[in-house]
């Protein structure tokens, strides 16, 4: 009993020594940020942009004085490419679209009207292609495939899934903004696939998934928007494939994007 009462009161008095020191740390903090408010000097609210700060999706974003990003949210785009120059390779961008969705944002806040932006994101693209056609793989190049006699396909697609890590500028003004810059691509899944009907049997086909599609790819995004809501682009500046390897393919995007 006499040692369970000494471990008791040593317990109760490191605790008040912790929360102590803590109270103090908390007050300190709060003088300093109430100080650099009153004052509005440089040399004391400087220290608003010597740090960095990030946001996660659907997070609640508490701090209303700073600048946040507009990075992380959902969004879902409609695609094109210069499919004029590509035999059998037209798309169907009426049904050709990418979903977005941007998890996380790191940021530094440069000045008051300016932030430098990264993070990670995800993005699903689903090319549906509209000639009776699909993408294959011959004696190690890519290439569309028009379909055997006799077949017409219901469905040709391809399937491309990314990891999104953007580096971007971001001007706000009001509830206005405008931001731009690269977003490395690295693939983690890809496919292409066909569907079609034979006696009114169903026929699903993979048609190759090692599409010489380049693992690292490179876009250039911009995006303008007021509060949460905005419309971004994106261009691919060089081929999905690689090098004499497959099409020379470029993409472009325009869509709709919902901060969250």
């Amino acid at each position: 009993m006499k040692r369970l009462t000494i471990l008791f009161l040593s317990v109760f008095f490191i605790l008040s020594i912790s929360a102590k020191e803590y109270i103090c740390l908390q007050d300190t903090i709060t003088e300093t940020i109430a100080e650099a408010e009153q004052t509005g000097s440089s040399e004391n609210s400087s220290v608003i942009y010597n740090g960095s700060s990030y946001n996660v999706i659907f997070s609640w974003k508490k701090n209303k004085k700073h600048l946040s990003p507009h990075w992380t949210g959902i969004g879902m785009g409609f695609m094109d490419y210069n499919s004029d120059k590509i035999p059998n390779g037209s798309l169907k961008m009426s049904t050709s679209h990418n979903f977005t969705v941007n998890l996380f944002d790191s940021h530094k806040q440069l000045s008051n009207h300016w932030l430098l932006v990264s993070g990670i994101g995800t993005e699903w693209s689903r090319y549906h292609f509209d000639e009776n056609a699909t993408l294959t793989k011959q004696d190690g190049k890519t290439l569309f495939e028009p379909a055997p006699e006799g077949i017409n396909y219901k469905s040709t697609k391809l399937l491309a899934y990314y990891v999104t890590v953007p580096l971007l500028f971001e001007y706000q003004a009001s509830n206005f903004h405008i931001s731009g810059g690269a977003v490395a691509m690295f693939k983690y899944y890809s496919k292409s696939q066909v569907k079609y009907y034979i006696e009114n049997k169903k026929y699903v086909e993979n048609k190759g998934r090692d599409l010489n599609i380049r693992p690292i790819d490179l876009r250039l995004r911009i995006q303008i928007g007021f509060n949460d809501i905005a419309i971004y682009g994106y261009y691919a500046p060089i081929s999905m494939f690689k090098k004499d390897k497959g099409p020379e393919l470029r993409t472009y995007t325009i869509g709709l994007m919902i901060g969250v």
